[in-house]
């Protein structure tokens, strides 16, 4: 299983933003937002990241956060975490990517503490 991290762009200028990512090291970085069309200045979007970061982008939108208020269904949940967990075979660094700043604060951090749990079967 890889190395799970998480970075959010939230409050962050682009170039700040994508030099941080760089940093982290990662051989795929997975959009868990649920609507990564709208964002800062289209930067942050599918389209823009798709294109900035080629195959080393993906989005996950099965564990997109729906509201503060409803998590996600139960099923998109483990259904968002099983791809994940396929994305991260074979992979050093996997990198979970949001807009929220503080992976404490976001949804984020609750599948990274997820996905690092001992799975059944």
């Amino acid at each position: 299983m890889a190395i799970i991290k998480t970075i959010g762009y939230g409050g962050k200028k682009p170039e700040d933003f994508f030099r941080e990512l760089e940093s982290l090291g990662p051989d795929l970085v997975v959009d868990v937002r649920e609507n990564p069309f709208r964002a800062y200045l289209g930067v942050y979007t599918k389209p823009y990241l798709e294109k900035r970061l080629g195959s080393r982008y993906t989005w996950v939108g099965e564990l997109g956060n729906r509201s503060r208020e409803l998590p996600p269904t139960l099923v998109d949940e483990e259904a968002g975490l099983r791809i994940l967990r396929g994305l991260a075979e074979g992979r050093r660094i996997l990198v979970l990517l949001c807009a929220e700043k503080d992976e404490d604060r976001c949804h984020r951090g609750y599948i990274k503490r997820r996905l690092l749990e001992p799975v059944d079967g």
